[in-house]
């Protein structure tokens, strides 16, 4: 029986292959202990990724947890906590893949198998109960992270280049095969919008108010101090995405886009919060009521309302669909729009970075309004429409 091919740079001795490899001036033989050509293979590769390795680094190979933790330290004053925090949790989930490895060994390939998995293989999230494979989103925001610590090697002269990047920016003509589905955009009903404003205790009511006449995002609010309300400008200055300020006219030609609702706001000299609440003691405390402090759980007390409101509307057979606090965003873009106000403030207002991100509230639009808000003919006032907006009208139409 003749002997099968060998792999390439393997040959046979006596029914055994061997592996054969140069580096370093050197040629180095070595017995790769099988006679089946795939393992042979796979052994050689990985010999001679070793060896190339211990070549290049000598004794100063470097880990993945070293870089780990070299990037952990300049990193946390590079970002805010938030992102901070979100980066740790993306690189403790892609801790299975990544740890025991040098740092040249994470390359394309090990990118694209992590992607595969994440993508085509269930896993319980944490705090779930139920295994589920993660969104196109989910995965490029745990690349984001890897590609931090990526960035950070390269900085420091331990790799030449960021092979994440092969992922989530393509070069040239290629296109990233981790494009998201972006599902349409389905505004939340006014009346449906009222209906959880009336469930909302306290203050909570006048931070979903605030959120559809600002357009600001619910972390944005949550965030915001008195000392950012400038009553005689009437604008709200908010901290956004990537710690960047960003003023909010709350009028606009007339119009209150926000200001009745935030002057109104009654203060507390024990916080510095805009919107706070004072949570109930137990009825064992000693103390009686607790302090007035900033929202630490916005976004799942909100759920929870509009779970109620929910819940409420169907033992009445009442109409109501659900939406989320971002929704509001999406409300107050069109709301805008319609009103014949300029795309262009409106980007600027929502702080997007791009018009390209703004116009897709453009759908919602008849052509005449596109011309309208893009080229601003038939508007007028000192921003730009004098139309009242959509959320306006409604309340007119409501006080006649």
């Amino acid at each position: 029986m003749s002997k099968r091919k060998a792999p390439k740079g393997c040959f046979w001795r006596d029914g055994v292959l061997y592996g054969r490899i140069q580096t370093g001036g050197r040629d180095i033989k070595w017995s790769l202990r099988t006679d089946d050509p795939a393992i042979a293979r796979s052994r050689r590769k990985a010999e001679r990724d070793r060896q190339i390795a211990a070549q290049r680094y000598g004794d100063h190979r470097r880990t993945f947890s070293e870089a780990l933790d070299g990037w952990g330290k300049h990193i946390a004053e590079q970002i805010s906590p938030k992102t901070f925090d979100r980066y740790l949790t993306s690189l403790d989930v892609l801790a299975r893949h990544l740890d025991g490895l040098y740092i040249d060994e994470l390359d394309k390939a090990l990118v694209g198998s992590i992607v595969e998995n994440r993508r085509d293989v269930p896993a319980v999230p944490k705090g779930r109960k139920h295994p589920v494979t993660a969104s196109i989103a989910t995965i490029k925001r745990d690349l984001t992270a890897l590609s931090s610590v990526c960035d950070w090697m390269v900085d420091e002269g331990w790799r030449d280049d960021n092979p994440v990047m092969a992922w989530l920016k393509p070069g040239g003509r290629r296109k990233s095969r981790l494009k998201e589905r972006r599902d349409p955009i389905v505004l939340p009903d006014l009346r449906h919008v009222q209906m959880v404003i009336e469930r909302a205790p306290a203050l909570f009511a006048d931070l979903i108010r605030a959120a559809l006449k600002t357009g600001a995002r619910l972390d944005e609010l949550v965030k915001a101090d008195r000392a950012h309300l400038d009553r005689e400008r009437k604008q709200l200055t908010v901290i956004g995405k990537r710690n960047k300020l960003r003023v909010i006219d709350l009028v606009d030609d007339g119009e209150d886009f926000g200001f009745e609702c935030l002057s109104a706001l009654p203060a507390s000299i024990e916080t510095k919060a805009l919107f706070w609440h004072r949570a109930e003691a137990g009825k064992r405390a000693r103390l009686g009521q607790r302090k007035a402090e900033r929202y630490r759980q916005a976004s799942s007390n909100f759920g929870r309302i509009v779970e109620a409101v929910a819940g409420q509307a169907q033992k009445q057979d009442q109409d109501f669909r659900p939406f989320a606090f971002h929704h509001l965003r999406h409300l107050h873009a069109v709301n805008w729009l319609k009103s014949g106000r300029s795309i262009y403030v409106l980007q600027g207002r929502l702080g997007h970075t791009s018009i390209k991100t703004t116009e897709m509230y453009l759908t919602y639009l008849t052509p005449e309004e596109v011309q309208i808000v893009t080229l601003g003919q038939g508007a007028s006032g000192s921003k730009s429409g004098n139309r009242p907006s959509v959320s306006g009208s409604a309340k007119s139409q409501k006080g006649q």
